[in-house]
């Protein structure tokens, strides 16, 4: 029977060479597992080893960010977008009160979520309705905008339009509303001279691009360069534009709607004639039921997936 005094001793620093695993997760309370999964997935905590096995050691600095970090999950942002940040970033967090706080992210179950926008909608209210959407774009963070507001509205609206509560020039409206309010952060966001680089599009028959700006967005917020290419394009098309682009990824969106063996044809011709450096992502609603397998393409179906292939892309490119 190992004794609760074991662990402690065992969680004692190696003189002179940092803290073990167990140290660590009693100081910061984060656990073990999540550290190992952390580094995994973003390279940060990077331990040392000790000579001879594979015992991992943490420095007083690892330790000290991660207490940083911690701190910043504990004001409600996700791991990806605090990981990579600077101490003086995260310092930042601690001291600073987050715009997104201001107003936060709708509770679907709670309050109603978005019933209030859809009747704004539904009633024709187009300058409240605009006003809404300008008030979430500028009070929120870029990412949760996305994640948090733009594309669980659209859900909303596509569901109220199912269910006969709108008309489909109510969802044409809201979705050019969030358009102009993506495309104005999309602007201000997009990086200069930095990878990965996405290519952004559609095959061909797909009406809806929409998903397209919402991923570009989100991939601004990341650091990644992103060309977006729009809607019905021919896979020829997306494969001469990401060679001339020299893209590292080329990402496709998919609804439920429209053919799966057509597409299944179109991603296959896609991945036989892109460059092999060149990854091909597939999202969307009708992702999921296209059953790919991973020599044709990734399949990408939430946000924090897009995170852990950026995260891998960039440490392929330092090694």
């Amino acid at each position: 029977m190992v004794k609760p005094t074991d662990k402690r001793r065992d969680a004692k620093p190696a003189p002179g060479h940092g803290s073990t695993i167990r140290a660590v997760e009693l100081e910061t309370g984060i656990s073990a597992m999540t550290l190992r999964d952390w580094e995994r997935r973003f390279g940060f905590p990077a331990p040392e080893r000790r000579p001879g096995s594979d015992r991992r050691l943490y420095s007083g600095a690892d330790v000290a960010r991660l207490k940083l970090v911690k701190q910043a999950l504990a004001q409600g942002y996700r791991v990806g977008d605090v990981i990579t940040k600077s101490n003086d970033e995260l310092e930042s967090i601690g001291t600073t009160r987050r715009l997104s706080t201001l107003r936060p992210a709708p509770d679907l179950a709670r309050d109603g979520g978005f019933d209030a926008l859809l009747t704004l909608l539904a009633r024709e209210r187009t300058e409240e309705f605009e006003a809404e959407i300008r008030l979430a774009a500028a009070t929120y963070d870029p990412r949760r905008f996305v994640t948090d507001f733009a594309h669980p509205l659209m859900v909303a609206v596509g569901k109220a339009w199912v269910d006969a509560q709108i008309s489909v020039r109510h969802e044409h409206l809201a979705s050019e509303c969030l358009m102009t309010a993506m495309r104005q952060l999309y602007a201000v966001l997009q990086p200069a001279g930095t990878r990965p680089v996405v290519l952004l599009g559609t095959l061909p028959d797909e009406p809806y691009s929409l998903p397209l700006l919402f991923v570009a967005l989100y991939l601004s917020t990341l650091g990644a360069k992103t060309r977006l290419i729009g809607g019905n394009t021919p896979a020829s098309e997306l494969v001469d534009a990401a060679v001339a682009m020299r893209v590292d990824v080329v990402g496709v969106s998919v609804s439920p709607q429209i053919d799966r063996a057509v597409v299944r044809r179109d991603l296959r011709q896609l991945r036989e004639t892109l460059p092999a450096s060149v990854a091909l992502w597939v999202g969307g609603a009708g992702a999921k039921h296209l059953a790919l397998s991973r020599e044709v393409a990734e399949t990408v179906t939430s946000w924090d997936e897009i995170d852990m292939r950026v995260t891998a892309l960039r440490g392929r490119r330092a090694s």
